[in-house]
């Protein structure tokens, strides 16, 4: 084998084979043996004795920078392989992109971008505005932090997500398994928003389970035991599920509430745009029945519905079944008395418009153009609605029967 002198002014240029890298002995200092058939593509050799395939190139035409991209160490990478990645490296170059560049930019996405700090970035900038955030938050760190926690959010594959999802589905809880895929294509499709990915790795998943929605609408007998049971209980619970009742606002709404949002003079109840599902200020009329409520609270806080005094009120599931027991009503959800509140709207002639607009629902009836040139809030339409439910339950209260109730109303 004939080698080029290794002085400093003359390069040394071999035919790479396998037989001929063997042969290569550990220089003094390092040495690059250029490839004579493929210019830019050589083996550097270390005084250790370790060899590495590396390309030299220039980013544009004679005098331009030169750059050189590491391939990989022979013995891990094989000639033939180490041709082809020179191949993609002088492709790439011809289309005008900087391989090198790329490379080392890839690297250091790699080490910033880890998932654990993405995530952190996410709940703070995104999650944190959402009216479910604790719950996010605790899904996200729970299920995505502690599996991804130390991984780059670049290498998180379709399969990773598939695999995540799987697992939860796995538990016998298909609905949660449907939330956490949710949650991971919001998270993924945010990082696209923020330049951070290009591709959502949870893009085409489908839903491991089909979602039923609920259609859960209380008798007037369940109604009536419910508000019943609800009269009887201590503390703001049973208070707090009677104005749900009378309001059909959402549990959220009405559990958050500040005594500040409330003209009890006026019966009106404000709730600002950082409170509501839409981000719209809304407000509510409220009935004699629903001041009724608020007037039997205590005002020792700045909210409305709240044990201690020191935060709105949160133990939903203990008071829950409590309430189950005394009203004998089950398989029933809180949010079931806002549909039914509406259905019960509709039983007593009022529009389906003014009931959209009484539950501030985000897409009502009027749509489309109707809705763009649409902006009259039929308040005396609402407040006529809540007077109307509000005497339809007092009369179911009183005892006198739905048919009666319905009959007084009309």
């Amino acid at each position: 084998m004939k080698v080029a002198s290794q002085n400093r002014f003359v390069v040394p240029r071999i035919k790479l084979t396998k037989s001929a890298i063997d042969a290569l002995p550990a220089p003094p200092t390092d040495v690059v043996y250029w490839d004579a058939g493929c210019p830019g593509f050589g083996l550097k050799v270390t005084p250790k004795g370790r060899k590495v395939f590396i390309v030299l190139y220039r980013t544009a035409g004679a005098g331009s920078a030169l750059r050189k991209y590491t391939i990989g160490p022979y013995g891990r990478v094989t000639l033939h392989q180490a041709r082809v990645a020179a191949q993609k490296v002088f492709s790439a170059k011809l289309e005008g992109r900087d391989p090198a560049r790329e490379k080392r930019e890839a690297r250091i996405r790699d080490v910033t971008d880890r998932v654990e700090d993405v995530l952190e970035a996410f709940i703070a900038q995104h999650v944190s505005k959402n009216r479910s955030a604790a719950e996010i938050s605790r899904l996200l760190w729970r299920e995505v932090g502690t599996v991804w926690k130390q991984r780059s959010v670049h290498d998180i594959s379709k399969r990773d997500v598939v695999d995540l999802v799987s697992t939860i589905e796995s538990r016998g809880a298909p609905i949660a398994a449907n939330k956490l895929l949710k949650t991971v294509k919001t998270f993924f499709n945010w990082c696209i928003g923020r330049a951070i990915l290009e591709k959502s790795p949870a893009q085409g998943i489908p839903l491991p389970s089909s979602t039923v929605a609920r259609d859960r609408v209380l008798t007037d007998a369940e109604l009536t035991a419910i508000i019943g049971g609800a009269r009887t209980m201590t503390g703001p619970y049973g208070a707090l599920v009677e104005f749900l009742a009378l309001t059909g606002q959402r549990r959220e709404e009405v559990a958050g509430a500040t005594w500040k949002e409330f003209d009890l003079e006026a019966s009106i109840w404000t709730i600002p745009g950082e409170r509501t599902k839409n981000a719209k200020s809304h407000s509510v009329h409220l009935s004699p029945s629903a001041v009724a409520v608020l007037r039997r609270l205590p005002e020792r806080s700045a909210w409305a519905f709240t044990i201690n005094g020191r935060k709105p009120f949160s133990r939903f599931s203990a008071e829950k079944r409590k309430l189950d027991a005394m009203s004998k009503v089950r398989g029933w959800r809180l949010h079931d008395l806002r549909r039914t509140c509406v259905s019960g709207m509709a039983r007593l002639g009022i529009a389906p418009h003014v009931a959209d607009k009484v539950l501030n629902h985000q897409a009502g009836t009027i749509s489309g153009v109707a809705a763009v040139y649409q902006r009259h809030d039929f308040m005396a339409e609402r407040k006529e609605a809540m007077l109307l439910w509000d005497e339809h339950i007092r009369v179911l209260l009183d005892g006198n029967g739905p048919a009666q109730a319905m009959r007084r109303v009309a």
